[in-house]
């Protein structure tokens, strides 16, 4: 018994001794032992000996991180560092800040930090968002520009967005009952008075989940992309139903366990690795294991098809396809085969496109039904340049001004990457006068950002005209350093374009197709949930009713 007291506190005791160690090393290489010439940036306080700021950045208290760093922000100014644990984070908030490092010192900023999660699920960081910056990342980054989110590519599988979205509308519109018969319709409409939807008609209100009905469209649509299966659909095969629940909860798994404090992360000592203090490794594995198999399985019927059939460089039906036409060699790059390249950045790409444009989506809808005299204004816009008399399609975006100011407010307002995905310097740099030392992460808080009253006039109000006036000349391509939704340099979202066609798609037909209104006509909440990303905590529930003739639903 004591000989085994003795073992535990001998393992504690040098651990601890390796940990100041490794700090010392650690600050040794980074930092270095002579003076910058420029200042170091300003460190908030609070800080531990080995653990540094791990304490107040726990998530105990409810408050999303980009909150949490804009508050800090407040007090230490729009550059300001913190510790990780080992790693120091720098954080900037500032268009002069921002544009310092996504622009004058963009290369030095392309790395992605390592992280225990891109190691054991991201196909040891083979996945194009998370691997570092380097040749491998700028091979695959051009495949995917080129093959799969170029303009000619996207109009070639506009037949697949366009599919996809009617066959969603049509579902939704099957909810409701036929003629005279409304037994099946569900939920409690007793309250539908004053202002809530009428029964009008044929038609009674209908209650959704909007949530769940943007998620599945949104992961529905890349994946008919990627592999060319319909997912979530009414005839769906019942082992493609299987395998579409056991995806979605596996890519669930991947975004809850990538914002989950893991202690490699904070401590990278091999120790960490072996010694699962906190379990995340075994649910990491378990995870990984559930993803590549439904991958493997796409891989596997793509090759099966192409069996003793010649496909046409140029005519390929999905990504997989085109990855498997440009990928003859077994070894693409960095010791990285082609059969993992194909999987990884298979599940880059729609973990991108579904997850962050659903939390978009589900943003847009959230906000107008919160004012609808908005929502009014953009649907008369639509009766008005489209008619009730066809469905809106892409080409008309470019004349519904209104509804695209309401879209980019929005994306001001509620950023799906409210912190955009660290990066790491790879050399020392200058930022906003500071001396940023190599290998310090860098955290850009886009939230806080875009909604800096020295920007932008009453900046925590929704105002889509300031999009029209003194705002109009502002995209969403990272080229205005005060508005970066989706990132901006070497890093930015490659699916730029794919995400506003689909999101200005899938909402103006909503919003042409049907009535909403929240459950007791009261606003909905806009809590935002923790993590990187924003997502919105609560669902929406709404009820709808269809605004349109009904053989405009039958496509």
């Amino acid at each position: 018994m004591e000989d085994n007291l003795f073992s535990h506190f001998y393992a504690i005791s040098v651990l601890i001794v390796f940990a100041f160690f490794s700090i010392f090393i650690w600050k040794l290489k980074y930092f270095k032992l002579s003076k910058p010439l420029n200042p170091l940036p300003p460190e908030i306080s609070g800080g531990w000996p080995v653990i540094g700021h791990l304490l107040q950045f726990s998530g105990a208290d409810d408050i999303p991180l980009s909150r949490k760093l804009a508050t800090l922000a407040e007090k230490y100014g729009p550059v300001f560092t913190f510790r990780l644990g080992l790693p120091r984070v720098l954080v900037v908030s500032s268009y002069d800040a921002v544009r310092d490092c996504l622009n004058a010192n963009d290369k030095a900023f392309a790395a992605r930090p390592a992280s225990l999660a891109g190691e054991y699920i991201g196909y040891n960081n083979a996945m194009l968002f998370l691997s570092s910056y380097g040749p491998y990342w700028r091979k695959i980054r051009k495949i995917v520009l080129q093959e799969v989110l170029s303009s000619s590519r996207l109009e070639k599988l506009k037949n697949v967005r366009v599919s996809e979205l009617q066959t969603s509308i049509k579902e939704l519109f099957s909810l409701f009952p036929v003629t005279g018969d409304h037994s099946s319709v569900t939920g409690d409409h007793s309250s539908i008075t004053g202002d809530n939807l009428p029964v009008t008609g044929d038609y009674v209100p209908v209650k959704l989940n909007l949530t769940n009905w943007i998620e599945k469209l949104t992961l529905s649509l890349i994946v008919k992309m990627i592999a060319g299966k319909s997912y979530g659909r009414l005839n769906e095969k019942a082992e493609d139903e299987e395998e579409a629940e056991r995806f979605k909860k596996a890519l669930k798994d991947f975004m809850y366990i990538s914002m989950e404090f893991v202690l490699w992360d904070a401590f990278p000592i091999p120790l960490f690795k072996w010694i699962d203090f906190q379990g995340h490794v075994k649910f990491m594995k378990r995870t990984f294991k559930d993803i590549d198999c439904v991958l493997q399985n796409w891989l596997d019927e793509h090759v099966k098809k192409r069996e003793g059939v010649d496909v046409v460089a140029g005519n390929e039906q999905d990504f997989i396809d085109v990855m498997l036409s440009m990928m003859s060699n077994e070894d693409f790059a960095d010791s990285y085969t082609r059969e993992t390249t194909i999987k990884a950045t298979a599940l880059s790409m729609v973990l991108d496109a579904s997850d962050t444009t659903a939390i978009h989506l589900n943003w847009v809808m959230a906000i107008l039904l919160n004012h609808r005299d908005v929502m009014k204004k953009v649907q008369e816009e639509l009766d008005t340049k489209i008619s009730r008399n066809r469905w809106v399609e892409e080409s008309d975006i470019k004349n519904l001004v209104y509804f695209q100011a309401v879209i980019k407010e929005t994306l001001r307002l509620y950023p799906p990457a409210p912190l955009l995905v660290p990066h790491e310097s790879v050399e020392d740099c200058i930022v906003h006068g500071y001396h940023i030392p190599k290998g310090t992460r860098l955290w850009v808080n886009t939230m806080k950002l875009q909604r800096d009253p020295e920007i932008w006039s009453n900046p925590d109000t929704f105002d889509p005209e300031r999009f029209l006036t003194s705002q109009a000349g502002f995209d969403v391509r990272g080229q205005q350093y005060e508005f970066i939704p989706f990132g901006s340099g070497r890093r930015s979202c490659p699916g730029i374009t794919y995400a506003t066609q689909v999101t200005h798609l899938a909402i103006a037909h909503l919003l042409q197709g049907f009535d909403f209104s929240t459950l007791l006509n009261e606003p909905l909440d806009m809590k935002e949930g923790l993590g990187m990303t924003m997502r919105k905590v609560n669902p929406i529930e709404v009820l709808i009713m269809p605004r349109l003739p009904s053989v405009l639903y039958k496509f």
